[in-house]
Formats: C-alpha cells, structure tokens, sequence
C-alpha cells in the first residue's frame, strides 16, 4: 500500500474533496474580468465577498505581528493583508504615508478629531492612526460586515463599530474608505453618503481607476491569502469617479498614485490604484458643530 492510498483510507471523503477543492482554487487566475458585470454572484456561490469566518481568522492570525510592525522608528512599508515579512514594501510605504498627509492636514489646528472608516475591518487604521499622529485623540467609527466588527469591537471597546448605515447619522472631521469603495456595486450612492458624512476631508484611497475604458467588473479571487473567498469589485473610469465626487460637492485636494497595479486577465484597459483626497463642502464651510 502507497503512503497515498494509507491516507485516503484513513481520511474522510468529504475532507478530500474540500481538499480538492482548495487546491484547485489556488490555481485560479486571482484577478479576473467578468463582462457578466454583478449578475455573475448569482450564479457563482464561491463569492461570498468579505464576511467570511477564513478573512476574520486570518487577520487575527496576522494582527500581533501588525501592530509589533507599525511601532518604532521603521519604515512602514507594511501591507496588513500579506505575510507580514518585510516592513520595506514600497506600495504599502506610499499607501500609508499618503493617508498620513490626508490625517495630518485633517488635524491641523485639533487636539483630537473623529475619523470614519468605511470598510475598515477590525482597525488597522485606527493603529496607524496612533502611530503617526500619536499626539492627538482619535474618535474611531468603523463601518463593515458583521464578522469583522465584532472582532474590531473587542480590540477596542472605547471606539465605534457599525454593520449598518447608523454611521451615517453623524458627520466627521476625516472620512476614510481604503479598498473598499469599489466593492459596492451602487458605488455613486455610496461616494455621496460618504460625502455628507465628512465635514472638513474625505479620502478614497486605493481605487482602481483606469483612464480610457468604461467603468467595468472584475473578480479577485485571494485564495493565496488565506481567505477562502471571491469578491466583485469595480475598476472605475478616472474621468468618471472625479466627475461623480464633484456632483456631491466635493472638491479634490490632491491624487496619489501607490504603484500596485495588478494585472487583471481580460480587461479592456489594464488599471492603477489610485487615491483622491478632497475637501468636502468647499464653498458652505461644512456641517454645523452641533453634529460633532
């Protein structure tokens, strides 16, 4: 008898074609075009977007070595979604380091403000923001599914969770969605709920834009990270999104450019993160105080 055919006998069938099942996945192509646009999850039960018990594992697997990371004099070249290996990533270094202006030109002339992260999982962005601002009180609101927040919820029982839209009741000095707007198919609702909330900035960081082509759908497969999970998300037209984030009166301050440009198999035009930081309400000054 084989070693191979000993741990069939030994293994549950169901446990080998789960087994199958994941391997196979790996060799997916792990960003791809779908022309099918959104109506593809209906026929596709493998994606199941992020509220997912494998994404919650593997961000508390990775999150002691996150934080030992983002502390001291380093750089911070640090992508919390990776292994976590090398603090000198250079996309990451741009990523953070763009949020750090966007949070510091938020905080001039503040002893604290309030920040909202729309997407923001368990709050790693709520440590970076300790990190670099580390002498102003941060009031942390998180918006994200369900599994997440009640994980981030016990990481830090002082500051705010949401899984519904009660986040919006309120308004901000600093709203933040970090690679996570172009996961709502009805994104241009969204951008203007984000807008409404912000009363001095608002950052989208790490969209992937494309300058030619229309907007269009693309799948990632991350099975290589450790989530056991597809989601759909948009590539959107530059052109578009600006035009799109004027209408709901926002005003843009500075474009950031981080260097990730992943290869999507299929696309029309092949994409660029990018990231917008703009001045919400230029012209009438803002929300008023009593909303703090």
């Amino acid at each position: 008898m084989t070693l191979k055919e000993a741990i069939r006998q030994v293994t549950p069938l169901p446990f080998i074609h789960l087994a199958r099942r994941l391997l196979g996945r790996r060799h997916l192509v792990e960003w791809e075009h779908i022309p099918a646009g959104w109506v593809y999850a209906q026929t596709h039960p493998e994606v199941k977007g992020w509220n997912v018990r494998d994404v919650l594992a593997t961000y508390r697997q990775k999150w002691p070595q996150f934080v030992a990371m983002v502390q001291g004099t380093g750089p911070l070249g640090v992508a919390h979604e990776s292994s976590l290996t090398t603090n000198e990533d250079v996309y990451s270094h741009n990523t953070i380091m763009a949020f750090a202006y966007a949070l510091a030109l938020t905080a001039r002339k503040k002893d604290r403000l309030s920040m909202l992260d729309w997407g923001g999982g368990i709050g790693h962005y709520y440590t970076l923001a300790q990190t670099l601002l580390p002498d102003i009180e941060i009031e942390y609101h998180c918006k994200d599914v369900s599994v997440l927040c009640e994980y981030g919820a016990q990481l830090f029982p002082q500051q705010y969770f949401y899984t519904d839209e009660r986040c919006f009741h309120r308004t901000y000095d600093f709203v933040l969605a970090s690679g996570s707007l172009h996961f709502t198919e009805n994104w241009q609702d969204l951008l203007r709920c984000l807008a409404g909330g912000a009363r001095d900035y608002l950052y989208i960081a790490n969209l992937p834009s494309v300058q030619r082509a229309s907007s269009f759908v693309f799948v990632q497969r991350p099975y290589r990270y450790g989530y056991n999970t597809e989601y759909l998300a948009w590539c959107l037209n530059r052109t578009e999104f600006l035009h799109t984030a004027e209408c709901a009166g926002l005003a843009l301050v500075r474009e950031f450019v981080y260097g990730h440009r992943p290869f999507i198999h299929g696309a029309p035009e092949q994409n660029m993160y990018r990231g917008y930081l703009f001045r919400a309400h230029p012209e009438g000054g803002g929300h008023e105080a009593g909303n703090r």
